[in-house]
């Protein structure tokens, strides 16, 4: 008599008092199945137990049983359902497939399966079918009330950003030594104008670590800027909710960074390179030949290190021939230019002038659309009263009363927004008298100003000053202020030799 050797693969997702069958309760029931079906005609080879969600084979101990399967250990395998292996069917499929290649027959207890038998087989993969449809609604199921969860203000899960911590019992609670890191990331972005990866490199020289007790890098700064949880929101399958978990910062301090990004994010590639923090034109520099950016490179002019502004696309695609131009030169000479255009008396009192004549222009549309939020702010309060003393009274339907109320409300605040925004430009457009003696005693001195502080805020004054800077070769570039253009093409051909300043690069 041939003893059949028999195998059992057991499996819960969860922890095992929570389970209808525990690992125990199943491998009892095989054993019963086992008994009926064969007797004592059988021997127990092996039990395989894993801990672990259906939609993934990998599993401890299924590849253990698998490899098991394939050097012969045991010759049928029995599991209390099919979807005890996986919910899926092409993984049912192969599996089962795998182990006939290995002469061993799957037999489930609960299920009239056999795979020795073609008929066997094919209910097998029906009620594999029916394994997955099931796993795809419970997924489905848990999204809906996912979505309903964030929908009340309840975080449905995930990832604890930094700054914060969960407890099942109190929910987010601010992290107070690792918001402080927070507030200090924001802090210098926005006053220390600082890059993401220089504030990554600041943080980790001062010992801050993430939460996982990394070092931060630029990727991960750049998500803590952009996300919304540190205002009392969060963002769940590309929507935001509001939240009731308490906020670390202001709205003004969150919208000054996004600001910020979206300054940043709109220039060009070379302002987000590498070299972002020894360059101080990188953003501002344009070919005029092609309009690609100009980035910072450098190169050995025998044996010495000398950094260069290069076009783009002459490094990427070779489309350009623009030349490569010596950065120390153009960025004195730049400085040198803002500092005379700034110190034109004449010429700051016509810029002056122009701008109060602009802004005056711009009075009577603004007080029309002013008018108009007005009237519908006072038309809005009217209505609301009206459904208020409508639903005090009882004279309408509590449910849709409650939803057009809270409707207006909306509307009512986004219009209150757009007053106080319209009254702010209202007020903006009486410039402030003009003290030129007070910007030349501010600008007298740009190249000591400009030498005393550090890169990030070298450049965000020049920003402040200078909205672009087209380059025709290496002795030729135009500036323009952010004021109206005053054209005029500023050469480098007093200071800068015509040959040996282009480095020898491939062609």
């Amino acid at each position: 008599m041939t003893m059949r050797r028999v195998a059992f693969y057991t499996r819960i997702s969860l922890d095992e008092d929570k389970q209808k069958y525990s690992l125990e309760a199943q491998k009892d029931r095989l054993a019963a199945f086992c008994k009926g079906q064969f007797g004592d005609e059988w021997i127990l080879s092996q039990v395989y137990r894993d801990c672990a969600s259906g939609t993934t084979l990998a599993r401890p101990e299924l590849q253990q049983m698998l490899a098991d399967a394939q050097t012969g250990q045991f010759d049928l395998l029995v599991a209390f359902r099919v979807d005890r292996l996986s919910r899926r069917v092409a993984e049912l499929s192969n599996l089962a497939q795998e182990l006939k290649g290995y002469g061993v027959d799957l037999k489930s207890a609960t299920e009239p399966i056999d795979t020795s038998t073609p008929a066997g087989m094919m209910i097998f993969q029906t009620l594999g079918v029916f394994a997955e449809f099931e796993q795809k609604s419970i997924v489905e199921r848990t999204k809906v009330g996912m979505r309903k969860k964030a929908q009340t203000g309840k975080w449905p899960g995930g990832r604890v950003p930094l700054g914060y911590t969960f407890h099942p019992d109190t929910g987010l609670q601010i992290h107070q030594d690792e918001s402080v890191i927070v507030r200090k990331i924001f802090d210098l972005y926005i006053n220390g104008k600082e890059g993401s990866s220089a504030i990554a490199q600041i943080l980790n020289r001062e010992g801050y670590r993430t939460k996982q007790g990394r070092k931060f890098n630029r990727k991960g700064i750049l998500v803590i800027l952009r996300n919304p949880f540190y205002v009392g929101r969060f963002r769940w399958q590309k929507e935001e909710f509001e939240s009731e978990h308490e906020a670390i910062l202001s709205e003004e301090t969150f919208q000054a960074a996004q600001a910020i990004l979206q300054e940043r994010s709109a220039e060009s590639p070379g302002y987000r390179l590498s070299n972002q923090n020894q360059r101080l034109l990188s953003g501002l520099l344009r070919c005029s030949r092609c309009h690609s950016p100009m980035i910072g490179v450098s190169a050995n002019v025998r044996g010495n290190k000398v950094a260069y502004y290069a076009c783009r696309r002459r490094l990427d695609t070779k489309e350009c021939d623009q030349d490569y131009v010596r950065a120390d030169l153009i960025e004195e000479e730049i400085l040198a230019q803002v500092q005379a255009v700034f110190q034109d008396e004449a010429l700051l009192e016509e810029v002056w002038k122009s701008a109060q004549k602009k802004l005056a222009g711009n009075g009577p549309a603004i007080d029309a659309e002013l008018k108009s939020v007005e009237d519908k702010l006072a038309r809005g309060q009217d209505t609301l009263h009206k459904y208020f003393r409508a639903f005090e009274d009882g004279s309408m339907n509590p449910a849709a009363c409650s939803q057009r109320i809270e409707d207006l409300s909306t509307q009512h605040k986004a219009l209150q927004d757009r007053r106080r925004a319209l009254l702010e430009q209202r007020g903006n457009l009486d410039l402030p008298a003009l003290k030129t003696d007070f910007l030349g005693e501010i600008l007298g001195n740009l190249r000591g100003v400009v030498a005393a502080v550090p890169i990030p805020q070298k450049k965000h004054l020049l920003r402040l000053l200078v909205e672009k800077v087209l380059v025709s070769d290496r002795c030729t570039f135009e500036v323009w202020f952010r004021l109206p253009h005053f054209g005029g093409v500023r050469t480098l051909e007093p200071l800068v030799a015509p040959r040996g300043l282009e480095p020898l690069f491939p062609p």
